[in-house]
């Protein structure tokens, strides 16, 4: 005699198989996995409800109901899945269609929990409405065989298409569908014995189904049907015959034409290309055509490629024609959205270019290019940070320019400390970071949320692996687009070529002028203190050997070194000056350099200066160089006592006379004085004056720069 108990151990075991064996099933994507997955789970809480009723377990007959009808009715779910997967129609499995399976068992529930409200205890099934029970069978059983005859016919076509499929797996699919609709007996009681033949043959289409799956080749072809091939294709086409009636159209076609598909048969296609009469010319023609062309259709402009291609018969006769007619809206939309991306940029970048080279420094550069930014990306609020280079530390980002930021945030906003958390995440990661709510975001500071108050882009300014600052943007819609942060990060990098470019710049003048002093005070003072030590030195051993007449002369030549190195200190202080011709004018520049250098060297001195000459910023800067460079002269090789400087305007025009009573030169012996008068010709040259210089030996040097008005007019 069969033990009941082994028996039902063995089912047990089976369904924890098959549940583990529909997980592999899933891990290995093989169609039909899902709906395999949930026939199990549904079998096993089907029988787990029948086995503890029925041990006594669970007393209540209510929920064994509950459990055991909701259990069933997704085994049946189940098998329907399996045939949509299997038939590539798993929109049926999604959210919310699959809401229409839970009708049933929802309905089921209802009327269980009604009928048990207002019993008391569980006892046995005869003490209750059996009637009632049977009816809510009935329902169910109802329920569950129209779900597994929605799957035969789901099915059918797949299973009777011979050469898709072996006959073996037809046969197996047939049986999988089939099975559970076997008959079997309605009584209410059947569904509490320890061995249900309903679970039975949901088990036996569980196995069937392992197999199925277990054998299932890596790829299956799957039969579609013209509906899903044709008129669902994203590609439009027209057949028309000899006459160029049309004789068939596809969905995309009525679509984009706004025809109706039983209005249109037998229609000349002149009617229906009448906004593209060129269309109608050529079918009438017999030639093939590709055209590319656009037009309005409901306030949507289309851009649509025509192709019309010949169809014959097995003669080579043209029987019809194929017109293919393809949708390029969206695709050109998208092309001209990148197009104007492009100039957007194009032009951005042009900006900050122009504004790189107007820009006399750093900050005004920044400046400008904030502007740019702020307008380009509709910004709300922008902040732009510069690492701190007056600092050897440098652990710090100060602010250099801002826009739509209010002045009570801006004493927090001065500095950004680099060990921020916020801060350090973008230097570990050197990517922009997004924030859509400063005051939720933990990693922002108050400082941050108290200036940007909602969303929050940061952009770090980086240049040849240095990073150089941050900006810190707000957008005045949500948020900024992903497109949108890449050409902000553009702009960024060259904010920061920038700024690395000019520090480079500034770094290499800084080492120049230095390199310049250093020739200049070897040249100049530290000969000349050379002298006075070696003139020194002499005097001193003069006066040890009692040769007191000869003492006298070199100290007295002591006195003479010492005199000069001090004019040429005072001119090389001079020099160290900023000069700004644009706001003091020529006149004035030239009266405090007679006074700092002349002045103080005790030269006597001539000044003829007239005011508002009227030169150009070009003329007036060569002059003042000319004028420079003879004054130096004078004080580092004349030994003059006098010297007198003119500058007057007449009606022929400017007048330049630098005259001094030193010890003057031959011109033979220019260059091993080096005193610079080529220069100050290429400088008159350059403005278009004429230049005489005359001296001679112990006669002084007169220097003469005439600027004619007819050479350059100008306006006073």
């Amino acid at each position: 005699m069969i033990n009941i108990r082994e028996i039902e151990f063995s089912i047990i075991i089976v369904l924890a198989i098959s549940f583990l064996l529909s997980i592999y099933f899933i891990i290995s994507k093989k169609r039909g996995a899902y709906g395999y997955f949930l026939l199990n789970f549904s079998l096993l809480v089907s029988y787990t409800s029948v086995y503890l009723f029925a041990r006594s377990i669970v007393s209540e007959l209510r929920d064994a109901l509950l459990i055991s009808h909701i259990a069933n009715a997704g085994c049946a779910t189940a098998i329907l899945f399996f045939s949509f997967e299997h038939t590539n129609q798993k929109q049926w499995m999604r959210f919310p269609r699959i809401l229409l399976f839970f009708i049933e068992p929802i309905i089921s529930f209802l009327l269980i929990m009604i009928f048990f409200a207002n019993e008391h205890g569980s006892g046995f099934i005869s003490s209750f409405n059996s009637n009632f029970l049977i009816g809510v069978d009935y329902l169910e059983s109802f329920y569950i065989t129209s779900l597994l005859i929605i799957g035969v016919i789901v099915f059918a076509p797949k299973n009777s298409a011979r050469g898709v499929i072996s006959r073996f797996r037809r046969v197996l699919f047939f049986c999988i569908l089939c099975i559970p609709l076997l008959p079997k007996d309605l009584e209410p009681n059947y569904l509490f014995s320890s061995v249900n033949s309903e679970i039975f043959l949901f088990i036996s289409s569980s196995l069937l189904m392992s197999v199925n799956l277990i054998f299932m080749p890596a790829a299956e072809i799957v039969p579609l049907s013209r509906k899903r091939v044709v008129d669902h294709m994203h590609e439009g086409w027209i057949v028309v015959n000899s006459e160029n009636r049309v004789i068939d159209i596809n969905s995309f076609a009525k679509e984009i034409l706004n025809v109706q598909k039983k209005k249109i048969y037998g229609v000349h296609v002149r009617k229906v290309f009448f906004r593209w009469p060129n269309i109608a010319k050529i079918l009438e023609s017999g030639k093939d055509a590709d055209i590319r062309g656009s037009f309005s259709r409901m306030g949507r402009f289309l851009h649509l490629h025509v192709k019309v291609l010949h169809i014959k018969d097995s003669t080579g006769s043209i029987i019809g024609r194929l017109i293919l007619i393809r949708d390029h809206t969206e695709h050109r939309q998208v092309e001209e959205s990148r197009q104007l991306a492009r100039d957007e940029m194009f032009s951005l970048l042009h900006s900050i270019s122009g504004a790189a080279s107007r820009s006399e420094n750093t900050i005004e550069f920044i400046t400008a290019s904030m502007y740019q930014m702020a307008y380009s990306f509709m910004s709300k609020s922008i902040a732009i940070f510069l690492s701190d280079t007056e600092t050897e530390s440098d652990q710090r980002f100060l602010l250099v320019a801002h826009q739509g930021i209010e002045d009570n945030s801006l004493e927090g906003l001065a500095f950004i400390e680099r060990r921020e958390m916020l801060v350090s995440e973008i230097l570990k990661s050197r990517k922009p970071i997004q924030i859509k709510n400063t005051g939720s975001d933990a990693r922002v500071s108050v400082a941050l949320i108290n200036a940007f108050r909602e969303d929050l882009l940061l952009v770090p300014i980086i240049s040849e692996d240095d990073f150089l600052g941050l900006v810190l943007i707000s957008c005045e819609d949500a948020n900024y687009s992903d497109n949108e942060i890449t050409r902000l990060e553009i702009v960024a990098e060259q904010v920061g070529s920038f700024v690395r470019n000019e520090r480079r710049r500034h770094i290499a003048s800084t080492l120049s002028e230095r390199q310049r002093l250093i020739r200049d005070l070897h040249d100049s003072v530290t000969q000349r203190l050379y002298a006075l030590v070696m003139t020194a030195e002499a005097a001193n051993l003069g006066m040890k050997s009692g040769n007191i007449s000869q003492s006298g002369k070199i100290i007295a030549q002591l006195s003479l070194h010492a005199h000069q190195a001090l004019k040429e200190m005072r001119l090389f202080l001079h020099k160290l000056q900023p000069i700004d011709l644009e706001r003091e004018g020529l006149a004035a520049v030239l009266m405090h350099r007679l006074e700092a250098v002349e002045g103080r060297a005790g030269l006597e001195r001539t000044i003829d200066i007239d005011d508002n000459l009227g030169l150009s910023p070009e003329e007036e800067l060569s002059l003042f160089f000319i004028t420079q460079e003879a004054l130096n002269n004078i004080i580092k090789h004349a030994n003059a006592s006098f010297i007198k400087v003119k500058l007057k305007k007449s009606k022929e025009g400017i007048l330049l006379e630098v005259h001094d009573n030193g010890k003057g030169f031959e011109f033979g012996k220019i260059n091993n004085y080096g005193l610079g008068l080529n220069n100050m010709f290429e400088r008159a040259k350059k403005i278009g004056a004429k230049l005489k210089i005359s001296s001679a030996l112990n006669e002084g040097t007169r220097i003469v720069v005439s600027l004619d008005y007819a050479d350059s007019p100008r306006i006073i």
